[in-house]
C-alpha cells in the first residue's frame, strides 16, 4: 500500500523526477518524466540515465558518479543546474535540473527533479526578437529625426563637388589648360565624394537589419564610428559638440551597431533639449573613462532644458515622451539595450543645467584582439 501511494504520489508531481542508484541505472520514472521524455518507465527502468542525456555529459556521467564516489566532490548534487537533456525522439531540449541524494539500507540513490525550459526559451526568444524589431523601427524613426542634420552633411561635399567641377570645366575651356591646378581639383572633388559617401555607408550601416553578435568593443572606437552622424545633427542646430576620450579602457562585449544606437538616441535627446536654449553654446559632451567596480562609464552631457522632476525615472518607460512628435521608445530601447549586456543607463541632473546620461557596462579582460 505504500509502494501504491508513493507511486500515485511521484505521478502526480508537476516536473519530471528520475530516481538512479548508484551505477547510474534508472529505478523510478514518474508519469511526468514519460510526457517530457517520451519514454515510458518500462523502457528506461534498469537502463543507465544517460539515455536522457545529450553531449557532452551523455558520455561522461559514469565517470561523474565514479568521482564523486570516490572523492565526495559534489558539482551537481544539491545544487540546480541548467542543462541539455535529450528527447526518445532524439530532440535536444534545456530542462532546469536539481539532483538530491537519499541513502536507506547502505543503499545509494540519486534523486533528479527535472523542469522542462523549452517554453521559457521559446518565449525569451519571442521577447527577444520582438525587441530587436522594435530596436529596428526605432533607427528609422530616429533617422528621419536626424534626417535634415544629414541631408546638410551630404550637401556640403555635393556643393563642393559641383562647384570644383565648373572650375574645372572653365579651365579646360581655356586655350592652355593648367594641368597642374586641373589635378588639384580632380583630388578635391575626390576627398568631397568620400566624405558623401562615408555619411551614406555609416547610415546604411546603422540602419540595416542584422543579427546581433556581440564582441570586444573598444568604446572610444564606437564612439568614433558614430561621430559622422552625431556631428551632422549638432551642426545643423549650431551646437557644440566636445569628445573626451578616456586612456587605456578595458574592452566591453556589446554589438557596436546597438550601443551606436543608444548614443545617438541619447545626443538626439540633448540636440531637441538644447535647441533654441540659453545654454546652447556650451554644447554636448560625450565623455568615456573607466568607471568604479572593473566597469566602462560613457557620459552625455548637455545643457539644456533638463527633465521635469515629476517624470523622473519613468522617462524610461516606454511610450513616456517629453517630445511633441516622440514615440515615446527610444530610451526604453536604449536602456535595455545597455541591460542586455549587464550594464546600466542611468540619469542625473546636471548641476549647470541641463542632463547628464550614463551608461555603464561591465569591463572585459583582454582575452582576444578588440576590433578597431
Amino acid at each position: 500500500m505504500v509502494a501504491a501511494e508513493f507511486k500515485a504520489l511521484l505521478d502526480a508531481a508537476v516536473d519530471a523526477i528520475v530516481v538512479i542508484d548508484e551505477r547510474g541505472e534508472i529505478v523510478t520514472f514518474n508519469r511526468a518524466a514519460e510526457l517530457m521524455f517520451g519514454h515510458t518507465a518500462a523502457d528506461v527502468v534498469g537502463k543507465n540515465v544517460n539515455v536522457l542525456m545529450a553531449e557532452p555529459h551523455r558520455s561522461r556521467h559514469d565517470g561523474y558518479l565514479q568521482r564523486y564516489a570516490a572523492t565526495g566532490e559534489a558539482h551537481i548534487i544539491g545544487r540546480g543546474r541548467e542543462v541539455e537533456a535529450r528527447r526518445a525522439s532524439g530532440e535536444v531540449f534545456p530542462v532546469s535540473l536539481a539532483v538530491g541524494e537519499a541513502h536507506k539500507d547502505g543503499d545509494r540513490r540519486y534523486v533528479g527533479i527535472i523542469r522542462d525550459l523549452s517554453p521559457q526559451r521559446a518565449a525569451e526568444q519571442r521577447a527577444r526578437s520582438l525587441e530587436l524589431r522594435l530596436a529596428h523601427v526605432a533607427r528609422f524613426n530616429l533617422m528621419g529625426e536626424m534626417a535634415a542634420g544629414i541631408a546638410h552633411e551630404i550637401n556640403q561635399p555635393l556643393s563642393a563637388i559641383a562647384t570644383y567641377a565648373q572650375a574645372g570645366k572653365r579651365l579646360l575651356q581655356r586655350d592652355v589648360p593648367d594641368v597642374g591646378m586641373l589635378a588639384e581639383i580632380c583630388g578635391k572633388i575626390d576627398d568631397q565624394a568620400r566624405r558623401a559617401g562615408q555619411v551614406i555607408a555609416n547610415l546604411r550601416k546603422f540602419i540595416r537589419k542584422q543579427e546581433i553578435e556581440t564582441q570586444l568593443l573598444d568604446v572610444n572606437h564606437v564612439v568614433a564610428d558614430v561621430m559622422t552622424l552625431i556631428d551632422a545633427d549638432t551642426r545643423s542646430e549650431g551646437i557644440p559638440l566636445h569628445v573626451r576620450n578616456g586612456e587605456r579602457l578595458p574592452p566591453v562585449r556589446a554589438d557596436a551597431v546597438q550601443l551606436q544606437q543608444v548614443l545617438l538616441n541619447l545626443t538626439r535627446n540633448s540636440v531637441d533639449a538644447m535647441r533654441g536654449g540659453l545654454g546652447k553654446e556650451r554644447g554636448i559632451v560625450i565623455a568615456t573613462e573607466a568607471a568604479d567596480g572593473g566597469a566602462v562609464r560613457i557620459t552625455v552631457t548637455d545643457h539644456g532644458h533638463g527633465v521635469s522632476p515629476h517624470l523622473g525615472d519613468n522617462i524610461f518607460h516606454p511610450f513616456i515622451t517629453t517630445k511633441r512628435d516622440g514615440l515615446g521608445v527610444g530610451l526604453a530601447i536604449s536602456r535595455t539595450i545597455v541591460q542586455s549586456y549587464g550594464g546600466t543607463l542611468t540619469y542625473a541632473d546636471n548641476p549647470a543645467g541641463g542632463s547628464i546620461f550614463t551608461i555603464e557596462l561591465p569591463a572585459q579582460q583582454i582575452e582576444e584582439s578588440v576590433p578597431t
